[in-house]
């Protein structure tokens, strides 16, 4: 299954802040086993891409693969 959720925008944030995987996910209030999986395309609950798009200061439209790409 194809995963649904732009990996490539949080991965920028993550390196534009200069931020590792676990900080970036204290910062988020995400766990790390969470994260790892809304990054290989696993089921997890939504909430926590909110609390992603919020940290990120982003719609969490944003967060998606759009059906162009």
């Amino acid at each position: 299954m194809k995963n649904l959720i732009n990996i490539e925008i949080i991965n920028t944030y993550i390196r534009e802040n200069k931020l590792t995987k676990t900080g970036f996910c204290k910062k988020c209030k995400v766990g790390l086993s969470t994260f790892n999986k809304i990054i290989s395309g696993k089921n997890f609950n939504l909430i926590f891409l909110f609390r992603i798009a919020k940290t990120m200061k982003i719609g969490i439209a944003e967060l998606f693969v759009s059906e162009t790409e």
